[in-house]
């Protein structure tokens, strides 16, 4: 079970066991690949490395000081995605905390997801942003077209 999965699981005091990754599991984790000149661009070459991240248990007023144009991501203290934060529900009340406020397990895709389809994907379900994670659901990037 991957971490993102089983991290409601352990907050309920249930155990939960971690598998080991394969050739998919590299690609799907970003690591670095041998690829053909001019090949297909992917998921992580276009993602904002870097986006506005918070921890669960941080208020929304502290969060809101320093959210960017994406969404905040809000992560644990392994760095598995746990929800997002939008720009609609970070003016909620200051003293909330993100886990109170987050929409929980966000959709997310893997590093070499083919960019160009996942951008149609978008577009048809009126997304403007896609969490990009390892399999064990640590966040890589945010994919924000625009």
């Amino acid at each position: 079970m991957s971490p993102r999965a089983a991290w409601p699981l352990q907050r309920l005091h249930y155990l939960a066991y971690d598998y080991t990754g394969g050739k998919a599991d590299w690609l799907a984790g970003g690591l670095p690949t041998e690829r053909q000149p001019g090949g297909k661009p992917r998921a992580l070459e276009a993602a904002e490395r870097n986006p506005p991240t918070c921890r669960p248990d941080e208020t929304l007023g502290v969060v809101a000081a320093r959210a960017g144009p994406v969404s905040v991501v809000v992560l644990n203290d392994a760095g598995v995605v746990l929800g997002l934060l939008t720009h609609d529900e970070l003016p909620g009340h200051p003293a909330a905390t993100a886990e109170e406020t987050m929409q929980p397990g966000p959709p997310t895709v893997r590093a070499q997801e083919p960019l160009e389809p996942l951008l149609d994907r978008m577009r048809k379900h009126n997304r403007t942003e896609i969490i990009v994670t390892t399999p064990e659901g640590a966040l890589l990037g945010v994919v924000a077209p625009g």
